[in-house]
């Protein structure tokens, strides 16, 4: 814990990310969980289509 502390009391000074990579990482998240739902729904109708 104390080694965590220290480390963390070392560390360079990071600068503070600008808003717009804020932006692009939270707009990339949510382009993947769209993907990511839309994917799924398409073979859980898919899977239903072939017990039919």
């Amino acid at each position: 814990m104390l080694f965590a502390l220290w480390l963390l009391q070392e560390a360079p000074e990071i600068p503070a990310a600008d808003n717009t990579n804020t932006v692009r990482i939270i707009a990339g998240v949510l382009a993947l969980v769209c993907v990511v739902v839309i994917v799924m729904r398409r073979k859980k109708k898919a899977s239903k289509e072939d017990w039919s």
